[in-house]
């Protein structure tokens, strides 16, 4: 694959003015960006919701990234199997780093992280 072309898996949690205006408690955005230019290719996000006395999590996907959803079997996998308040957003964090993907602030800081290239 051309350098130009490589994927990158990478996800960020949205800073809380982001959640006040989306009407969310939190949210973690993650999907396939471009290794040369950091543009994405697609990006999906779980947000967490207040439903009565709990916090309830939401896959959000537009039309658009749907195909990168469908590139992501692993992550679908590992989400089933989290239920409740086994779901929280540090707890997706971990799966996503479980599944090879880079949080994009550490990648700033730590310009030595190997990237988890998507072929």
């Amino acid at each position: 694959m051309d350098e130009n072309n490589q994927l990158r898996r990478e996800f960020y949690r949205n800073p809380a003015s982001y959640c006040r205006v989306m009407n969310v408690e939190a949210a973690v955005t993650f999907g396939l960006f471009r290794v040369d230019s950091g543009g994405t290719v697609g990006m999906l996000s779980v947000r967490w919701e207040k439903l009565g006395n709990e916090l309830a999590p939401q896959l959000h996907a537009y039309y658009d990234s749907w195909h990168v959803l469908a590139s992501f079997p692993d992550v679908l996998a590992k989400m089933a199997g989290m239920t409740g308040p086994s779901c929280s957003p540090d707890a997706f964090c971990q799966l996503l780093l479980d599944c090879g993907f880079i949080n994009r602030a550490e990648r700033g800081v730590d310009g030595h992280l190997e990237p988890a290239l998507v072929r």
